[in-house]
């Protein structure tokens, strides 16, 4: 490495096990307002490191860590279409009509979709519910649901988390004298359907919320309907106004499976949202964390990997309104049953995603050659489920750190499959100018995850189109794999005080990442293979001092060969730090993500 190459090198790691060059998180002029963070605010310093690592400004400290829905949440108008969006729900509140909702199949449908029930019941209304088959329906409204849902006397069809690219299943719905309205976050094009489209991510709206799930943007309805009942006089004595903030817990378990950006409004969901849900009101959430054996109180980790995952377990293998029926349940004996059917379906959903994983990744690896060339990994498969291909291209990604896509090919002739992109890559854009080009059946999606229906001819050429359209951004994103640290401490200090300390700057997540916490120079007194495939390991600082840690899906990588090589050797490690709940007692462990050798700039991992 050069001099220049070389400067800003936390610990000097210049290539680590991973093959990552270790940076600071901070510039000079990060440092500075750390500085001034620490000083004005009287915060600890690895702290006041955190905040300024995110952009912080020193005015804005109070505010970042205490983030409220109240101070955060903008009058819902500025959204395109939602005053006559709302006034048209709070006429069929009024009215009492019979009301359709017709969600997505993944998590931030099942939330989204649930909210609105919740609302609806409260003003009186049972509104018909429906969520598609993911693999018998697909994605988004179909006519055949329509014309059943109009055929049971819905005069109101409003969908959530879908929609916005329907535009035929939507005109059918006008022709049967439905109205309808789009509730959805995800990237629309110049054309929309005939219907009321309330969407910060469509191409007119100056919101500048398309940061949220749908299931915000759904909250956000809610309270301007809500606003419009309350100035009609809708809300008395017999018919108490509905507590908007009780729909908070299920706001944050949206907003973090959907993996969107922790910022802004969405902070406050979560923050405030994780404490509705620690209070244990809601039954079919509590059931589900008793299902998931979650011990102590949620965190923002354990919606997106531990009650996420079984949500969508119904959509994916099982039934998919099992998610909805759950967080609408009011018996605490159907909810408990419903959860245990989510969580005997998600141990089902594991077992077949470690079989497709397999053969996925040998496929990409041949695909790819030893020197891992090519700019995406596209796999497909005949004996595929389509309700895991998601979870297989999330893998892949992780794994080869490009955009992959995983399809299950149908004995029809077409393909369903899903892909999941890296940072500075905009998979949904390719996905719809494939669609536009007629490369593709259908599909759409954001930046960050787009879904496919193909001719199993067409698998080549869209395989040839990734690498063409994307090459260029996917270069320039795996140009520097830099592991950003954002400050250093030793076995001794990584204690549950530090955790609180550290947890004042979250929740954390998309957009808002867990602190990365570099160990230096620690002895690997013990690392070995656990589960399937991950490695526990324990860290002793020079004091003798240690720390728990694990690294997950490691073994066979470079990283779980690193530490099982290194045992009563020296590593630079570096993760992120959590109370482990086990039995009633806790513990800190570290989850690590990289190590390096603490020799040289340039040896790295031998």
């Amino acid at each position: 490495m050069t001099p220049s190459q070389t400067k800003g090198l936390f610990l000097g790691v210049g290539r680590s096990a991973s093959g990552r060059v270790w940076r600071s998180r901070l510039d000079d002029r990060g440092n500075a307002r750390a500085l001034a963070i620490a000083q004005r605010h009287e915060t600890p310093e690895l702290l006041a490191r955190i905040l300024a690592g995110r952009g912080v400004d020193v005015d804005e400290v109070e505010a970042f860590l205490d983030p409220t829905v109240k101070r955060l949440l903008p009058d819902p108008y500025v959204l395109t279409a939602m005053e006559p969006a709302a006034a048209r729900i709070a006429d069929a509140a009024q009215r009492g009509e019979q009301v359709a909702i017709f969600g997505d199949y993944d998590v931030d449908g099942a939330t989204s979709s649930a909210l609105l029930a919740r609302f609806l019941r409260a003003a009186g209304l049972d509104p018909l519910i429906h969520i598609p088959d993911r693999i018998f329906e697909g994605y988004g409204p179909n006519i055949d649901a329509i014309r059943s849902l109009a055929e049971r006397g819905a005069t109101l069809l409003v969908t959530v988390d879908c929609g916005t690219t329907s535009i035929e299943p939507l005109a059918e719905a006008r022709r049967l004298g439905l109205d309808v309205i789009v509730i959805d976050h995800h990237q629309a094009d110049e054309r929309l359907p005939d219907a009321l489209v309330v969407n910060p991510n469509r191409l007119d709206d100056l919101s500048e919320l398309g940061h949220l799930a749908a299931v915000g943007v759904t909250f956000l309805t809610v309270v301007a309907v809500n606003r419009v009942l309350r100035q009609r006089g809708f809300w008395t004595e017999g018919r108490p106004e509905f507590d908007l903030l009780d729909l908070l817990d299920v706001v944050a378990l949206g907003t973090v499976a959907d993996v969107v950006p922790l910022k802004g409004l969405n902070r406050a969901f979560v923050a405030k949202g994780l404490i509705a849900m620690r209070r244990r009101e809601s039954l079919g959430l509590t059931a589900l964390m008793d299902a998931a054996r979650l011990s102590g109180p949620p965190e923002p980790w354990h919606l997106g990997f531990l009650l996420g995952p079984r949500i969508n377990a119904g959509g994916r293998i099982g039934r998919a309104d099992l998610g909805v029926r759950l967080l609408l349940e009011d018996d605490p004996t159907e909810a408990a049953r419903i959860a245990a059917e989510l969580d005997r379906l998600n141990r089902e959903r594991q077992a077949i995603e470690q079989g497709m994983l397999a053969e996925a990744e040998a496929e990409a690896m041949a695909a790819l050659g030893l020197d891992e060339k090519g700019a995406v990994v596209v796999t497909a498969a005949a004996n595929w489920h389509p309700g895991v291909v998601g979870l297989i291209a999330a893998r892949l990604k992780e794994r080869f750190n490009r955009p992959a896509f995983a399809i299950a090919l149908e004995p029809g002739g077409t393909g369903t499959g899903s892909g999941r992109s890296i940072q500075g890559v905009d998979l949904g854009k390719a996905v719809r100018q494939a669609v536009a080009s007629g490369l593709v059946l259908k599909g759409g999606g954001h930046a960050m995850a787009a879904g496919v229906t193909l001719k199993r001819e067409s698998l080549a050429a869209f395989r040839a189109y990734l690498e063409d359209t994307l090459a260029g951004a996917v270069d320039a994103a795996r140009l520097d794999r830099s592991l950003l640290i954002d400050g250093a401490v030793s076995a001794g200090g990584a204690d549950a005080a530090l955790i609180a300390t550290l947890g004042r700057a979250g929740p954390f997540g998309s957009s808002n990442p867990e602190p990365m916490i570099a160990f230096p120079a620690h002895i690997v007194a013990y690392a070995d293979k656990v589960g399937e495939n991950h490695v526990r390991a324990r860290l002793k600082s020079g004091d003798g001092a240690i720390v728990d840690a694990i690294a997950f899906r490691a073994h066979d990588q470079p990283l779980g060969k690193a530490l099982m090589s290194h045992r009563g050797k020296q590593l630079h490690v570096a993760g992120t730090l959590s109370l482990d709940r086990w039995n009633g007692a806790e513990r800190v462990q570290l989850r690590i993500s990289d190590v390096a050798t603490t020799d040289t700039i340039v040896s790295g991992i031998a």
